[in-house]
C-alpha cells in the first residue's frame, strides 16, 4: 500500500538491481508499507527448505542462503524451485539448477550438478570469491536435506 495507491507487485519485481538506483533495492517508494504477501498453496507432496548460512547469530545477513521445493515421485524429481540469497543484490531464482533437477533421480550426483549449474555464471567481485563455492555447498547441502527427509 503506498501513499498514492494500492498495489500489487510480484516477488520477482520487487527487488531491485543496482543499475542506475543503487541507493535502492526494492521497489518500494517512500511511505509505501507491505500489508500482506500471498503465496500460492504447497503442491500436494512438495517439500521445503530454507537454509542460512551465516558468521553470527540467526539476525545477521546470509553469506549464502537457499530455498528449495522439490517434488519427488518414485524416487525421480517431477518438480523444482531453487533461489539462492545473499551471494547478489537481490534473491536470483535459478531456473538453471531448476532444469538440471528436473526430471532427474534424486541422488548425490544430480544435486552436485544442480549446484554446479546455479553458480556456472557467478561473477564474483574482488573480496567475495569464497561465495560462489559457499552458495554451491549451501545449495548442495539443501537439496540433501530436503531428498532424504
Amino acid at each position: 500500500m503506498g501513499t498514492k495507491a494500492s498495489r500489487a507487485v510480484a516477488f520477482g519485481d520487487f527487488h531491485l538491481l543496482p543499475g542506475n538506483t543503487p541507493h535502492r533495492e526494492t521497489v518500494l517508494e517512500p511511505g509505501d508499507l507491505i500489508t500482506d504477501v500471498t503465496l500460492p498453496p504447497p503442491i500436494v507432496g512438495s517439500k521445503q527448505l530454507y537454509l542460512k548460512l551465516r558468521d553470527r547469530a540467526s539476525y545477521e545477513f546470509a553469506l549464502a542462503s537457499a530455498a528449495i521445493v522439490l517434488t519427488i515421485t518414485d524416487g525421480k524429481i517431477t518438480r523444482a524451485r531453487v533461489a539462492l540469497g545473499g551471494v547478489g543484490t537481490k534473491p536470483w531464482r535459478s531456473p538453471e539448477a531448476e532444469r538440471a533437477l528436473t526430471g532427474q533421480t534424486a541422488n548425490e550426483a544430480t544435486l552436485h550438478q544442480a549446484a554446479e549449474a546455479a553458480l556456472r555464471g557467478a561473477k564474483p567481485q574482488s573480496e567475495n570469491r569464497f561465495k560462489i563455492e559457499l552458495a554451491k555447498r549451501c545449495l548442495t547441502h539443501a537439496l540433501r536435506t530436503v531428498v532424504i527427509t
